[in-house]
């Protein structure tokens, strides 16, 4: 365990997309294959993408995990914070690091 990993908070059960033959017919299904994971869930910053003086900000999030997480871009994580409310996300590129492992993450539940 990283010393990161002692100050996480939250942790995350991973959902990833499966083929499935029934019939004949093969289908996608998303299997838990990860449960209780230690993880850090960051709201990020704002980052200023405008073009031509128009402002337009977009929230970045970020999530973090130990470096031995088995945690591939288009997983599904449903992340349980500290305060219990669960927030599901859509993995994007990662970046390994000695220490820990940093993901950009898409929020699917934005309203």
């Amino acid at each position: 365990m990283s010393v990161l990993e002692r100050l996480w908070k939250d942790r995350m059960d991973i959902y990833r997309w499966t083929e499935k033959v029934e019939g004949g017919i093969t289908k996608q299904e998303k299997v838990l294959k990860y449960e209780n994971v230690k993880c850090h869930y960051s709201k990020g910053r704002l980052v200023d993408t405008g073009e031509d003086g128009v402002p337009t900000l977009i929230t970045s999030h970020t999530l973090f995990c130990g470096p031995d997480v088995d945690l591939q871009e288009g997983d599904e994580v449903v992340v349980t914070q500290r305060n219990g409310k669960q927030v599901t996300l859509t993995v994007g590129e990662g970046f390994p690091y000695s220490s820990h492992q940093e993901f950009s993450v898409k929020r699917e539940d934005t309203a």
